[in-house]
């Protein structure tokens, strides 16, 4: 929970959770993922890699991508600095899916199930850099949220 939950008052649970900051996440994160995934595939595709090997690599982008904003939407108006991995719960929830990934990608009887390939370095940082390009993103989105661009949080608790 945020630091400061119990300073504020409870949420009118008519305007139910899909409030103006929530959607503006929400949108920011589909489409920066849409467009950062399309960008990956096609530079994976130009750089001379396989169907395949593109449709992986955007794969393993998209989950990456997923799991920055499990970080990111723990909270719709705090940046992810403040106590980034304060749910213990959460991260070893992390943990545990990118040893899954990784058995994937690299154990060779997960390979012929799923079709899939060892990947090296320069394949890596592309897939983490396209992941975490997120980031910005949310924090920036949160940064107008914080700032009223998208309406009050609450009439009754601005912060």
């Amino acid at each position: 929970a945020d630091e400061d939950l119990m300073q504020r008052p409870p949420r009118d649970a008519a305007r139910g959770i899909f409030t103006p900051a929530v959607v503006a996440l929400m949108l920011a994160a589909g489409v920066w993922s849409s467009l950062a995934n399309l960008a990956l595939f096609t530079w994976a595709r130009s750089s001379g890699r396989s169907d395949g090997e593109a449709m992986m690599m955007t794969f393993l982008s998209l989950v990456l991508i997923q799991f920055f904003n499990a970080y990111h939407f723990r909270s719709d108006r705090h940046s992810v600095l403040r106590r980034p991995f304060a749910n213990k719960w959460l991260n070893l929830a992390i943990l545990w899916e990118i040893m899954l990934l990784l058995a994937i990608v690299y154990l060779p009887v997960l390979q012929k199930a799923f079709g899939t390939s060892a990947l090296g370095v320069r394949e890596w940082v592309s897939i983490i850099i396209t992941a975490f390009s997120i980031s910005p993103v949310l924090e920036g989105v949160k940064w107008l949220v914080r700032r009223g661009t998208f309406g009050s949080f609450d009439t009754r608790h601005v912060s």
